[in-house]
């Protein structure tokens, strides 16, 4: 379903082999033909050279290139799809998007991953069903789907869950990923990780805003101790290209969640569950990449509220509220959580066990229950709760520590890694 084809690193750029593959991808050898065709029976016209003109991009596409690694990064994988003309995309990556990374990357490699026709084709025939058996195609007419404008869709998941694999380790960024016509995902792996952060990274406006209220469910070690923000993974032990064998397994497990997905008959059900899992990683993107306690804890006990209805939705548990402790208990997490996800492989893999480990030693430092963290969570409908959930919170001094918000990305893989079924 979401397969890695290709592992490209700097000497594959000289591969014939792999430039004729490209061009079968992008279908540009049919559109060179039609091109031909045109030509012979538009004699007199003057045509531009496509040659010419690629050779135009390529020298603005190095000119305006940042100076900077990091943003070198994201610069070039934007940059793959911006030609004109996107059946050409085989040509202009080999000859000036794939050097670029190299030049900046060398030891880096793209990884080209195809998302499989049976996915988009099950799909989309689930969705249409939705749309007829709901109405929403009387009510829209110009529409194509319920739901539509929220980019939740199912077909979406193996996309949004890119961003785990990208970003969920903090405060790292180990790839960035690019959509192509082809259906092909290019992921450039740098030959380094790079730190980012919500509230010391520059200093904008925006920033200035946050830390008014930086305060707010923050823990006792502050922004200013050694730790910072939140306790940060070492970027140099945490090398991407040396995570390889974690980027494999990532890839094998979105995979196999997508035919899980694709094996349930009902469209309805199948549309709950892909919906419910993209909404699980957004949450997990926010709660790991922000640092400024009061979101990142928002977004933390969203996470959990949704990994909670994912459960219900999978039969793992019968009522919501169960399900939501479960994920912050102690036997949980270390019989099944820290269980399966001992077969992830390299320092990714060790960093997301320890840290499992570690939010279990803080929850007990904050003397944090999951009946205390959910009392917390209920308190973001505001303080007007149940008496006893109320007399609860009055008794303990509100403190989370920051770390612990850490925890939903191994919760999330977690979940990557087993089968669904329903």
């Amino acid at each position: 379903m979401f397969q890695v084809i290709r592992k490209v690193d700097y000497d594959s750029l000289f591969d014939e082999e792999l430039a004729s593959w490209l061009d079968d991808q992008f279908q540009t050898q049919i559109v060179e033909q039609q091109q031909e065709q045109i030509k012979d029976k538009s004699e007199g016209l003057k045509f531009w050279n496509e040659t010419a003109k690629m050779q135009e991009w390529g020298m603005a596409l190095k000119k305006h290139a940042p100076k900077s690694l990091e943003e070198s990064l994201f610069y070039i994988c934007k940059s793959s799809t911006s030609y004109p003309y996107q059946n050409y995309v085989s040509r202009t990556s080999l000859s000036y998007t794939w050097p670029l990374f190299f030049e900046r990357f060398p030891l880096g490699q793209i990884w080209l991953v195809k998302i499989s026709e049976q996915w988009w084709d099950e799909i989309w025939r689930g969705e249409k069903q939705v749309t007829r058996e709901t109405g929403y195609n009387v009510k829209h007419p110009e529409g194509l789907h319920p739901q539509e404008a929220t980019g939740l869709q199912s077909e979406n998941f193996p996309l949004i869950a890119l961003n785990i694999l990208s970003f969920g380790i903090y405060p790292l960024i180990l790839c960035d990923y690019i959509h192509t016509s082809a259906d092909l995902v290019f992921i450039y792996i740098p030959d380094r990780a790079f730190k980012h952060s919500q509230m010391i990274e520059g200093r904008t406006l925006f920033q200035e805003i946050l830390w008014k209220i930086h305060y707010i469910f923050d823990d006792q070690w502050t922004f200013d101790s050694s730790r910072g923000p939140k306790t940060a993974a070492d970027m140099n032990l945490i090398n991407p290209i040396k995570q390889l064998g974690y980027f494999d397994w990532f890839f094998s497990q979105v995979s196999n969640r997508m035919s899980d997905i694709i094996a349930i008959s009902d469209p309805f059900i199948r549309k709950q569950l892909g919906m419910t899992i993209n909404r699980v990683i957004c949450d997990a993107q926010l709660c790991i990449t922000c640092e400024l306690p009061y979101m990142s804890k928002v977004f933390f006990f969203n996470c959990l509220d949704k990994l909670a209805n994912l459960m219900v939705l999978l039969n793992m548990e019968t009522d919501e509220t169960e399900a939501w402790k479960r994920l912050v208990e102690e036997q949980f997490l270390n019989t099944e959580v820290l269980i399966t996800l001992k077969d992830i492989p390299n320092n990714a893999g060790k960093y997301l066990r320890w840290i499992v480990k570690h939010a279990l030693e803080e929850m007990k430092l904050d003397d944090l229950s999951p009946q205390d963290l959910r009392d917390i969570r209920n308190s973001h409908h505001g303080y007007k709760l149940k008496p006893k959930t109320f007399e609860r919170l009055m008794e303990n001094t509100g403190e989370i520590n920051n770390d612990i918000t850490l925890i939903v990305t191994p919760l999330l893989l977690f979940f990557l890694s087993k089968k669904w079924k329903i």
